[in-house]
This record gives structure tokens, C-alpha cells and sequence, in this order.
């Protein structure tokens, strides 16, 4: 049975980039010209919030509750910022704001509140940025067992380039020769690189990531340079990656969702679901959709260019 899309209108005028449900009811929502969403009832009505100024482009949102959320921006001229509200967006604080040569892609945020963003490799160094309570930022780019490859860095495509699902830290590259994994698990010290089949080189690589444990997680991508290109969608497991049949989409996934035994994934070509063996896929859509989340109770969001927005619920 076909799901059923209930659209709803925010802001025609800004494209969503990045969505954030911590709950049922309460949906983020991060995107362009500088602007944050906001809801508490499913999507019916909206309040709008610009932490910095219009120029900002907001690819992550990462909320913990309907009050308190992250919001990160990307660029370089020190545009890559991270902020913070802690009073549903009426106000925001600035958190971190990268070095002029920095594009920070994407940030995960535990329940306690520690938080890690990834940007692009610089000076053949990686950098990721830590905070333990979200107030205090560091550079920890030491803690990953081997260094970067030439050009290697990730994806702002949707936020989903670094997560924190199931106790554990996971991170897709992209850019260089081969397309890699850091994964480290809640207390564990350094982040393990591991190398993928995911199509590489520049403009490819893993957009997406999804950590079910340290050893079984799913990642998706592609090449992000051609529109007409063959997604990617491969499940790591038992020591070995098995690339899942094709989504009916065209181009590189940006964003990847589990819910319970259902895959969802999207690009600007729309969005479809599945089963975690990638059978039965079902084309959602064919709007332009850059994000994609599910809750814990059965619902999921999509997000994307020109305001769209719609939910539905899982059977």
C-alpha cells in the first residue's frame, strides 16, 4: 500500500536543507537565507527564526527537544558557525565560528549534549570539532587512526555526513580517491578509517550515514555531479558491504533514514522507501527533497527546495 503525503506550506522562498524531529509533533528544519523552522503540531503551523544574518546557509539542524536545538552553518571566510538556542528559537547564541579556511559539512549531537562537527581535510590534517557540553569548542583532529587522503572531506548535502545513532560516532568522506568510514563508539578513544566501494573521486562519495552498531551500518551517496547518475545505498555487516538494489532515483542520495525494518531516502530527484535489503522499493515523490527523518513513533518528515514539506505515516 502507497503511503500517503500530507504536504503543508512553510516558506516558499527558502529551500530546507536539514530536518530535525526529536519528537512526534516537533519538527526543525534548517535551509537557506539564513533561516530556521520550527514546529509543534505535525507541520500545521510554523514559526520562522534567523540566527545570523540572510547570507548564512543552514545545512544541519540537530534538536534535542522543542527548545533546545544546534543550528550550523556552512562556507568558508569563517561562514561555518554553530548555534544555539535553548528557547525555541526566540533567541540564538553563537556557539563556534570555524577558521576563515574551514567548510565544516555536517554535526551530530548526543542526548548528553556532546556534539561533533566534521569539515573538510585541511593541511593534510583532519578536522573534526568537539564540545562535551555544547558551549566549548576544540579541534580534535587526533583522534582518528590514520590521516586524511589528498582532498578528503565530506558532504553538506543534508547534514547526514556525520551521526549519533545506537552509542556510536559514524562519519562518510568524500572527494578522494576512495570513499571511507570513521566510526568510533560512544567511549571509545580514537575513530576507526575504514575503506568502502562507495563510487569515489571528486564530487563523490557518502553523503549519508547510519549507525545500527560499530560493526552494522548503512551509507549512501554516489556522484554528486551528475544528475542522471546511479544512487548508492550499501549495508556494512559481518565484515563485509553489500550494495543494496537501486532506489528509483536518479543521481546521489543526500539523505538516508531508518525506521525500525524501513529505509527512506532522498535527493532532488524525490524520495522512496524500502526494506533494509533495499526490496520493494516505493517512489514517495518526484518533489526536490534534500532531507529526510523518521520518529520513534511511526511518522516520518521530508524536506527540500522551495519550501516543500510533507509527513506520513509508516503502516
Amino acid at each position: 500500500m502507497a503511503a500517503e503525503l500530507s504536504v503543508k506550506a512553510t516558506q516558499s522562498e527558502v529551500s530546507w536543507i536539514s530536518i530535525s524531529a526529536p519528537s512526534r509533533d516537533t519538527i526543525w528544519l534548517a535551509g537557506s537565507q539564513g533561516t530556521i523552522g520550527r514546529s509543534t503540531d505535525g507541520g500545521e503551523t510554523w514559526s520562522f527564526s534567523k540566527p545570523g544574518s540572510n547570507e548564512l546557509e543552514f545545512r544541519d539542524i540537530e534538536a534535542l527537544d522543542d527548545q533546545r536545538a544546534f543550528a550550523l552553518s556552512v562556507g568558508e571566510g569563517g561562514n561555518s558557525r554553530v548555534y544555539y538556542t535553548s528557547n525555541a528559537g526566540r533567541s540564538w547564541q553563537l556557539r563556534y565560528r570555524a577558521d576563515s579556511n574551514l567548510f565544516m559539512n555536517c554535526l551530530a549531537v548526543a542526548p548528553s549534549g556532546e556534539a561533533l562537527a566534521f569539515a573538510d581535510s585541511y593541511n593534510e590534517r583532519w578536522q573534526l570539532i568537539r564540545s562535551a557540553d555544547g558551549r566549548n569548542w576544540l579541534n580534535i583532529s587526533n583522534v582518528v587512526d590514520s590521516g586524511p587522503l589528498s582532498g578528503e572531506g565530506g558532504f553538506s548535502a543534508s547534514g547526514n555526513c556525520i551521526q549519533y545513532k545506537n552509542d556510536v560516532w559514524a562519519i562518510g568522506t568524500g572527494n578522494a580517491v576512495t570513499a571511507r568510514v570513521l566510526i568510533k563508539p560512544k567511549f571509545g578513544i580514537r575513530f576507526k578509517v575504514m575503506n568502502t566501494p562507495m563510487l569515489a573521486g571528486p564530487m563523490r562519495g557518502i553523503t549519508a550515514i547510519w549507525p545500527r552498531a560499530e560493526n552494522d551500518f548503512f551509507i549512501a551517496g554516489g556522484d554528486l555531479s551528475e544528475a542522471q547518475s546511479q544512487p548508492q545505498v550499501m549495508h556494512f555487516n559481518a565484515g563485509e558491504f553489500t550494495t543494496l538494489p537501486t532506489p528509483p532515483l536518479q543521481g546521489a542520495i543526500y539523505s538516508l533514514s531508518l525506521n525500525g525494518e524501513q529505509l527512506l531516502v532522498s535527493n532532488p530527484s524525490g524520495a522512496a522507501i524500502g526494506s533494509l535489503t533495499g526490496e520493494n522499493w516505493q517512489k514517495l515523490t518526484s518533489e526536490n527533497v534534500w532531507a529526510t527523518q523518521c520518529t520513534e513513533h511511526q511518522r516520518c518528515y521530508l524536506a527540500g527546495k522551495n519550501g516543500y514539506f510533507a509527513s506520513f505515516e509508516l503502516p
